[in-house]
């Protein structure tokens, strides 16, 4: 990377992924940008301390004959790059982690070897609990510059805050929708027609068609019965 780490476009692409409204509109932000540092193979993960071997990949840029042969080798199980993740908090390059001992461990030094990786970086990410983050960045080449693990680090947290935050369960508050927007989903949560709630509140159909669409808004749905169906079972109205 031959610009300064923190110059503005630096900064603007740290800034996208932020910006990201979808999973998969920010591993595309993200691929761009571990494009414009080098070429690897990258694989991002969530690993349980307790269960190693179980990887689940959220973005891979191998081959997927490669993902789908090391998954059918329980390469997981073996893999020298897991446990050490799981025992620090500070990224490390492959080669600085414990000799290879068993066949199943040099059949897996040699799988990786036959697709052109020969070192790599791994930064792992611990959450809460027993899960571990797990970002693996592999290379053709035998060592890797500070500055490039620097940059693969900044892009990888950024990366990992956007994922939570898109995962994350929405949290709807009490106050989202007004009082008579409620009271007219409640009445047609109770079967009231569009004319029947405006004769009720003594107001105009239109008036009514007006809040009831403000709370499917809102609530982001698609109609006014997925709309009654989740004010309900959000507790922002009863039968």
């Amino acid at each position: 990377m031959n610009r300064d780490l923190m110059d503005n476009s630096t900064l603007d692409t740290l800034e996208a992924m932020l910006r990201t409204r979808t999973i998969e509109e920010l591993a595309q932000q993200f691929q761009k940008a571990v494009g414009a540092i080098g070429e690897f193979y990258c694989l991002l993960a969530n690993v349980n301390k307790f269960q190693p071997g179980a990887i689940r990949p959220t973005l891979s840029s191998y081959p997927k004959e490669w993902i789908t042969h090391y998954i059918g080798n329980n390469y997981g199980k073996v893999d020298p790059l897991l446990p050490r993740a799981m025992q620090t908090t500070v990224g490390f390059e492959w080669n600085t982690c414990d000799a290879m001992m068993n066949k199943k461990e040099w059949a897996l030094a040699a799988d990786i070897y036959e697709i052109g990786v020969q070192d790599g970086f791994v930064l792992p990410i611990h959450g809460p609990g027993a899960s571990v983050f797990f970002a693996s960045f592999g290379q053709a080449g035998r060592t890797m510059p500070l500055r490039t693990q620097i940059a693969l680090s900044m892009l990888t947290m950024q990366y990992h805050q956007r994922y939570q935050q898109l995962m994350a369960p929405k949290v709807i508050q009490p106050d989202i929708l007004t009082t008579r927007e409620r009271e007219c989903l409640a009445w047609v949560a109770n079967g009231r027609t569009t004319s029947e709630v405006a004769d009720i509140l003594n107001v105009n159909d239109n008036t009514i068609k007006f809040h009831l669409k403000n709370a499917q808004r809102k609530l982001e749905c698609t109609n006014r019965v997925t709309t009654v169906i989740k004010a309900l079972s959000l507790g922002l109205i009863s039968i």
